[in-house]
């Protein structure tokens, strides 16, 4: 680091914790400086530990299509070795404000104007020292603008490299040759980028014996004054090996603010005086030209400074300095790149000492007047890291020696600038389009985000180890290892924050009850693999006879599984997309899960459901989860998409349904105790379906459903009534899903249980404080929406012993557009009802055709009260004579 200072004396391998100021002694600067060394690298160090190489807690630096063929890397934090990053909104790739020299800078790849190959996009950081030359809000005015303490900035650069591979660990090894190839060797476990350099300090003149006629000359440091020499790799030439090299007094701290004229060679001329002649510069002595690198950018976003380049144009001086003007002549023109305002918001002048050029590692260097040699070597086939510096101190009490020693003692690694690397992502441009191939952070949690269950992960599984089969086999194992004796106890298996390709549906059966798969933390997502999406047709997760099953904190990108022309004529020519598919199951739960359908053409028919259960279904739970049709759930730019699909498409939430004869007999669906609470649906054809013979209790508590066709869809009819229903008005578009959905097959892995038996337990539904808005398909020439609500029963099959039912629909906001009414109960005579306290609306433009709510139940069980309508309602008789025997009154009706 280029900054004024007496000497470093910091040593990590001295183990040193902190320095201690005593009382009567004098303040060095070296010790100040100790100290801050001391803290970072032990913060590093912790850092590293605890975290590990690198990783995000909050989906840092995901990467996107930016316009063209650039790159959006998106906000939020990095930890790098340790070393924490963060951006606060998102950065084009080509337009980086830390990397304001990249036009002229190698290293850089401009945004390509074709679609480029396969990439490895990559996350440099190095270490800056800024001066108050710099930064000038670090000058006092109130001491006439002064300069103090020098601050440390880490620098931070996205930089893509071409690869062959697809995948993170594969193109890392590529990223570790290109960085080899510029004197760089990393270090996976840090994350550092370390030169291969190494630099030698020695005395160019041996000492001589005493002679009592000739005064001897002592071997050493020459100069008169304390002194820190720095040296810096100012130019390294590829096609020789051999190097530049710069060295100066003052640790080569004085920098300058100047500007250039026209001229050819330019002529500089100075922001501020040098602060005495000894300073001026001068024929002979070297000079570093340096670009603005990166914007010191203030809180409300205005750039105050520019950080100088680590490197640039070096010269040596032919011409003096004018302090009257405070201008010095360039003795070679400068690249077009520093003199253009636009690109170079502020040139730097370094002032060095010495320039020597065209070295072969190895050679000794003299550094002319000082005594001092210095000798640089690289390993064998590596090349000279541009860049590198060294500094030491020498003293004209001990000219025999250097500060530290150890540069005296052996070869030592430069003490800057300091390096990191981390892999983001390898992406490809098929047919011009931006495709995520591997995503190549790690993601972690909070500590304050992992809950007792986190903490219990019998195994931990990241990305990589789940490609290509293996989270099954990660699965099975987990589930085969479990104890004999714990046979039922729970396995949990804990996915990583990342992108999971699946290549083949997750089948978990009935040795693999009592299984909690967990995402652990944000950005866990499931999504198929693109080469292998027809092999998703029965879902991504696949249970058949598992029973305490619990799916959570996972997003689902749902597949588009193209038709299967061998199946069933039903489904010729459509496409399917199917989330979770528990078949014959007991006890399954999905929690703070993320189900998002893919968006297909206009004209392609296609079925889609994020929970689609079927057969015996008990204890089936889904809460706190998101289903909707919005954008995507890798975290890329969202796009809104606030209307349902075409007529054509039918996309469910969550639905039940019998399924397809197996051996010439139907297998019924059974539906024992459910609870779907506070989920969220959007832009379907419907939220919530169940089609199926039900006992036990089932809850439909607040969810909500926005910009859906259809609502909430409760169906006991035996399958051969779904088409009378169909034809009725009104419920065409509701019904359609079920009948789709009856004739879908089942799983390859799913056997026959038996003749279905009847539920033991009396069903009690209760459908209370949900808000369902339901509107137009895109394509319904008449505009109308779905029902909001639609529950249709059959009578009791046993007229002797009919089953004691119960429905509560209570504190529900229900809206709808259509010609008939919002909210259907058909068919309930054997059912004691309660419906109260909802607000149901119609909104057809046209008043008079405007109907809310129809009931048909059972005068002497049926209560219907404190409802507000909008629209024309059905209501049976009330049990009470006249004049209460209408239950109308006892509800606001606007019609």
């Amino acid at each position: 680091m280029a900054t004024d200072v007496t000497r470093t004396s910091y040593d990590p391998a001295r183990r040193y914790t902190g320095v201690v100021v005593q009382q009567g002694r004098i303040s060095l600067d070296a010790e100040a400086n100790e100290q801050a060394a001391i803290t970072a690298d032990e913060r590093l160090r912790e850092a590293n530990d605890v975290i590990g190489p690198a990783g995000t807690p909050d989906d840092g630096y995901a990467l996107s299509a930016g316009p063209g063929f650039d790159l959006t890397v998106g906000p939020g934090t990095m930890y790098v070795g340790g070393t924490r990053v963060h951006l606060d909104a998102p950065v084009r790739y080509g337009a980086q404000s830390e990397w304001l020299d990249a036009d002229g800078d190698p290293r850089f790849t401009p945004v390509p104007q074709d679609a480029p190959d396969r990439e490895q996009v990559l996350l440099e950081l190095a270490e800056f020292a800024v001066s108050p030359t710099e930064d000038a809000m670090l000058r006092e005015p109130g001491l006439g603008g002064v300069d103090g303490a020098a601050r440390l900035r880490i620098v931070q650069r996205v930089r893509r490299l071409p690869t062959e591979s697809g995948h993170c660990a594969t193109a890392l090894a590529g990223a570790v040759q290109a960085w080899a190839e510029e004197g760089l060797v990393f270090d996976p476990d840090t994350m550092r980028l370390e030169s291969a350099g190494r630099l030698r300090v020695g005395f160019s003149g041996a000492a001589t014996a005493p002679d009592p006629c000739d005064p001897g000359t002592a071997g050493g440091y020459l100069g008169a004054e304390n002194q820190t020499i720095r040296v810096q790799v100012s130019g390294v030439d590829p096609g020789t090996g051999t190097f530049d090299l710069l060295w100066g007094w003052d640790n080569a701290s004085f920098l300058y603010r100047v500007s250039a004229d026209h001229a050819d060679p330019p002529t500089l001329t100075l922001g501020r005086s040098p602060v005495d002649t000894h300073h001026q510069p001068r024929p002979g002595q070297a000079v570093q030209v340096l670009r603005a690198a990166a914007s010191l950018t203030a809180s409300d976003g205005e750039a105050e400074g520019w950080a100088a380049a680590l490197t640039g144009a070096s010269a040596v001086l032919t011409a003096p300095y004018d302090p009257d003007t405070r201008r010095v002549p360039l003795p070679a023109p400068l690249p077009a790149g520093y003199l253009d305002p636009d690109r170079t918001p502020q040139l730097y002048l370094r002032v060095w000492e010495g320039l020597v050029h065209g070295i072969t590692p190895g050679d000794p260097v003299v550094l002319p007047g000082t005594g001092v040699e210095v000798r640089l070597t690289v390993p064998a086939g590596l090349p000279v890291h541009l860049g590198d510096s060294w500094s030491f101190a020498v003293r004209p009490a001990t000219p025999d020696g250097v500060l530290p020693g150890r540069l005296l003692r052996a070869p030592q690694p430069p003490d800057g600038p300091r390096l990191w690397a981390c892999p983001l992502a390898v992406i490809d441009w098929p047919g011009g389009s931006f495709q995520l191939l591997e995503d190549c952070r790690r993601h972690f949690p909070a500590l304050t985000a992992l809950t007792s269950v986190q903490g219990c992960c019998t195994v931990t599984v990241t990305p990589a180890q789940a490609r290509g089969g293996g989270l099954q086999r990660i699965v099975d194992e987990a589930a085969r290892n479990r104890p004999a004796e714990g046979r039922r106890s729970r396995v949990t298996v804990c996915l990583r924050p990342g992108r999971y390709e699946l290549d083949q549906p997750l089948v978990l059966t009935r040795k693999h009850s009592s299984l909690h798969l967990e995402g652990c933390g944000e950005g866990v997502v499931l999504t198929a693999a693109r080469d292998a999406v027809e092999r998703f047709g029965q879902g991504m997760i696949i249970l058949v006879g598992a029973e305490d099953v619990r799916i959570s904190g996972i997003g689902f990108g749902l597949p588009l599984v193209p038709p299967d022309e061998q199946g069933p004529d039903a489904w010729s020519g459509v496409s399917r997309s199917i989330g979770v598919r528990p078949v014959h199951t007991q006890g399954i739960t999905v929690h703070r899960c993320a189900f998002t359908f893919p968006t297909a053409p206009t004209d392609r028919s296609l079925f889609g459901a994020a929970v689609f259960a079927g057969s015996m279904c008990g204890d089936l739970v889904v809460t706190d989860t998101v289903f909707d049709r919005r954008g995507r759930v890798e975290g890329h730019a969202r796009h809104e998409i606030p209307e349902p699909p075409p007529a054509r498409q039918g996309l469910v939430g969550v639905l039940v349904s019998p399924s397809l004869p197996r051996d010439g007999a139907d297998v019924p669906a059974l539906l024992t105790d459910v609870l779907l609470r506070d989920n969220l649906f959007r832009g379907l054809s419907g939220a919530i379906a169940l089609t199926a013979v039900r006992s036990g209790v089932q809850r439909i508590e607040n969810n909500r459903a926005h910009a859906c066709h259809g609502g909430i869809f409760i169906v006991s009819l035996p399958p051969s009534d779904l088409e009378r229903e169909r034809a009725r008005s009104g419920r065409a578009s509701a019904v359609d899903v079920l009948i789709a959905a009856l004739q879908y097959p089942l799983p390859d892995q799913f056997t026959d249980p038996g003749p279905a038996h009847r539920p033991e337990l009396p069903p009690s539904l209760m459908i209370r404080s949900n808000r369902v808005d339901c509107v137009p398909a895109p394509d319904d020439e008449a505009q109308s929406s779905g029902p909001a609500l639609l529950i249709l029963e059959q009578r009791s099959p046993d007229t002797d012993r009919p089953w004691p039912r119960a429905a509560l629909v209570h504190d529900n906001h229900l809206t709808a557009r259509l010609r008939y009414p919002v909210a259907v109960l058909e068919d309930v005579h054997d059912i004691s009802v309660t419906v109260t306290g909802n607000v149901v609306s119609n909104l057809h433009p046209r008043s008079g055709e405007r109907r809310s709510l129809r009931v048909d139940g059972n005068r002497s069980s049926t209560v219907v009260s404190g409802n507000v309508l909008v629209g024309k309602a059905e209501l049976p008789g009330g049990p009470f004579p006249w004049p209460l025997d209408l239950w109308l009154p006892l509800n606001s009706v606007e019609s």
